[in-house]
This record gives structure tokens, C-alpha cells and sequence, in this order.
């Protein structure tokens, strides 16, 4: 049974968990952000993206969304 204290303490650890966790998360987006514009802006001449800068923004963002999803399942295919 969990006394008031050790509750206290998983509480804390959760709260520091989270904020853990939404830090990566920002730091991530922000990176893919920063990564595939670098990579696929090229023209800033009009406001909006050219045909094939949108394609490749596209192919950037769905590369990294395959990869993440790939690395996320591959501990779990470790345990077959």
C-alpha cells in the first residue's frame, strides 16, 4: 500500500515525466520544421509555396512520420 509520501513522489515523477516528454516533442517538431523547410524552400519571392516546394515539404514531413513510426515499433518487434 502506498503511503501519502510515495504517492506525493509519483505524482512529481509523472508531472516531471510529462514535462519530459513535451519538451522532446517540441524539440522535434521544431527540428523537422527547421529541416524541411532548409531542405525544400527555395524561392521566397510569393507568399505561398511553389508547386514542387509543397511536394517536397510533403515527402519530408511523410519520410519522417514513416521513420518515427518504424522506430517506435521496432522495441516492441524485439519482444517476439
Amino acid at each position: 500500500m502506498a503511503t501519502g509520501g510515495e504517492e506525493e513522489d509519483q505524482a512529481r515523477m509523472a508531472a516531471i515525466a510529462d514535462s519530459l516528454q513535451n519538451r522532446d516533442a517540441m524539440r522535434l517538431y521544431n527540428w523537422v520544421s527547421h529541416r524541411c523547410f532548409s531542405d525544400c524552400v527555395t524561392t521566397f519571392y510569393r507568399r505561398a509555396l511553389g508547386k514542387k516546394e509543397e511536394d517536397c515539404v510533403r515527402s519530408c514531413v511523410r519520410k519522417f512520420l514513416l521513420l518515427s513510426a518504424s522506430a517506435a515499433a521496432a522495441p516492441s518487434s524485439l519482444d517476439d
